[in-house]
């Protein structure tokens, strides 16, 4: 009778080596906002990736200049698309405004985000 357990199974495969995690970790330079600077983002919807510019005022509520092709996925997702901003309390997210007022407005959080200028 075999009394020796396989505990690990398939997991050893995946864990790799030291020297292969020190390869996969990535270390994110922060970059700073300052008024004036011209700033990328980018957010995930159901229907795809967005992507929108916008400079850094004092006000804190940028108005985000979309590509033409997140345009379109956004008036896919909300036919009353009237725009986007920077949520001026907390500024991963990015509120989409509506022609129409509903309780609440759509958000989506900042996945990238770089300092053009």
């Amino acid at each position: 009778m075999d009394t020796n357990i396989e505990i690990l199974g398939d997991q050893e495969e995946t864990l790799g080596t030291a020297e292969d995690l020190r390869e996969e970790i990535a270390v994110e330079v922060v970059q700073h906002e300052v008024v004036g600077s011209h700033v990328k983002i980018e957010f995930e919807t159901s229907k795809g990736l967005c992507t929108g510019y916008y400079f850094v005022s004092d006000l804190g509520h940028e108005e985000l200049n979309m590509e033409p092709d997140s345009i379109i996925i956004l008036t896919n997702l909300f036919p009353d698309y009237y725009g986007a901003y920077i949520n001026s309390l907390n500024r991963d997210w990015v509120d989409i405004d509506l022609s129409v007022k509903y309780d609440g407005c759509p958000e989506y959080k900042i996945y990238n985000r770089h300092v053009v200028l």
